[in-house]
């Protein structure tokens, strides 16, 4: 096959899975997109990553910013150009990250929690706020919140599905109220996950969710990287601490029955 002059081919094996994870994050740092990729097995050696990004840079597919994130690495967001290449059509706004909207360490931090669960061999399934959003935009399937992620782990031999929040600020009081009214209507999610910075801010989750009709669970933030499943949740109304695998164990919880995708039963 022959190709213009100055075009790029792209491999679907590793051009693919790499430029699709950078859409999924928002924004992503070097090493964080590094890690990604190793972990789902598509890149092994960094010298080959190193050029296969640069190689994407230069042909205007990936926006790559220096000095963005707190330890200096570079950070990388997906052109239109390369939002293009993965057949996203720009007419459906919401499959498309507006970078310059999105909060740069909301999204790098979130890659953390990520990469945490990928870690720990648990995940099966991480879907990002940009398929939520699609889901909930496009098909009668979606859910009533836009969550940061809707995620799938396995416990027991049995998996599980939660709604993930990380809140790196605490939002205006009024806006709650409407939280709590979203999460009350949800009946596609049994169990609710927040991820917060410090004990203050969790204290403050948990009042300003108090009167939820749903068992909200608020945890800290770098203690969840190091623990995943075994960290230590608090029930919002409740001051009574457990793990987050108790929490999302069957029959622990009211998990209703259904199916994210064929094959993932939850």
């Amino acid at each position: 096959m022959r190709y213009w002059k100055g075009s790029i081919a792209l491999s679907s094996t590793r051009d693919y899975p790499l430029l699709r994870h950078v859409l999924q994050s928002g924004f992503v740092t070097h090493n964080q997109l590094f890690e990604l990729l190793k972990l789902d097995y598509c890149v092994s050696s960094r010298n080959a990553f190193n050029n296969r990004v640069l190689r994407l840079v230069k042909h205007d597919l990936l926006i790559r910013q220096e000095r963005l994130s707190a330890s200096r690495d570079v950070v990388y967001s997906l052109s239109m150009s390369g939002a293009l290449a993965l057949g996203v059509n720009g007419n459906h706004n919401s499959s498309i990250p507006n970078i310059k909207d999105r909060q740069l360490h909301h999204s790098l931090d979130l890659n953390e929690i990520h990469l945490a669960l990928k870690r720990s061999g648990s995940l099966v399934y991480w879907m990002p706020e940009t398929e939520v959003r699609s889901r909930s935009d496009l098909t009668p399937y979606g859910y009533c919140k836009y969550y940061d992620a809707v995620v799938v782990v396995r416990l027991g031999g049995r998996d599980c599905k939660f709604a993930l929040e990380y809140e790196r600020t605490p939002k205006a009081a009024r806006h709650y109220a409407a939280i709590r009214d979203r999460i009350e209507q949800e009946t596609a999610i049994a169990h609710f996950l927040y991820l917060v910075p410090s004990h203050d801010f969790m204290w403050f989750i948990a009042e300003k969710l108090s009167q939820c009709r749903r068992a909200v669970h608020i945890g800290l933030f770098h203690d969840f990287l190091e623990q995943t499943l075994a960290l230590p949740v608090r029930r919002s109304g409740s001051p009574a601490m457990l793990t987050l695998a108790f929490v999302l164990s069957p029959g622990k919880g009211a998990q209703h029955s259904g199916e994210l995708f064929s094959g993932i039963a939850v």
